[in-house]
């Protein structure tokens, strides 16, 4: 994080007075792409194997926030985009006619921002909660074969940087990256007679979005 320290400084050095601009409200739409690495367990096959799922996707959603101060800037910011970050793979223990499925959705974030703001630009820093709605799905693909779904939402933190340049009054571009680490609940399947686990579900997440933004 010591290039990110030198960058707010010098950029403070060099911002102009007028930075009340970026105080207050503000909205927009963000769009991108990402991929996200999770692991989890399963027994759906009578004995235990770790998935590992490597997957890309891309997101378009919004966000809003509020942000106050001079040159130096704090804020509180929500953000959700819709999408999906999928992979499938053949079971770990070589079960033929069988895949399992991880399926990252509409992830989002609750964040604290901490930015340096000039007359026509702003740059920043950002961390909080992060969240995300998680599909896995074990599936038997023999004629008769069953599919065993697990949904839940995984929480955890997220950490990132972004700036953002004017283009017209009120209205800026910008870029951000945004890293997060998700965990799930484990979460059972079936009847009396035949359970099915997913269990300790992890992920990690980068994601890199172009966003645009309306100060009110």
């Amino acid at each position: 994080m010591k290039w990110l320290a030198l960058s707010l400084l010098a950029f403070a050095a060099a911002a102009h007075a007028d930075a009340d601009g970026w105080n207050g409200w503000y909205g927009g739409l963000g769009a991108g792409g990402g991929n996200a690495r999770s692991t989890w367990n399963t027994d759906f096959d009578g004995s235990t194997e770790e998935v590992s799922h490597k997957a890309r996707g891309g997101v378009v959603g919004g966000q809003i926030g509020y942000r106050w101060g001079g040159t130096l800037l704090a804020g509180l910011e929500l953000a959700w985009y819709g999408g999906k970050i999928e992979d499938r793979s053949q079971p770990s223990t070589g079960t033929a006619n069988s895949e399992r499925v991880t399926k990252v959705l509409n992830p989002g974030s609750l964040a604290l921002q901490l930015g340096v703001g000039g007359s026509h630009a702003l740059v920043y820093a950002r961390g909080g909660l992060a969240f995300a709605s998680i599909e896995r799905q074990a599936i038997n693909q023999a004629i008769s074969g069953d599919v065993a779904t697990w949904e839940t939402t995984a929480l955890g933190w997220t950490a990132g940087t972004g700036f953002e340049v004017d283009i017209r009054r009120r209205l800026s571009l910008g870029l951000e990256y945004d890293y997060a680490r998700l965990t799930a609940k484990d979460q059972t399947v079936g009847n009396d007679i035949s359970r099915v686990h997913a269990n300790d579900f992890k992920a990690r997440l980068n994601i890199v979005l172009l966003r645009l933004n309306f100060r009110y």
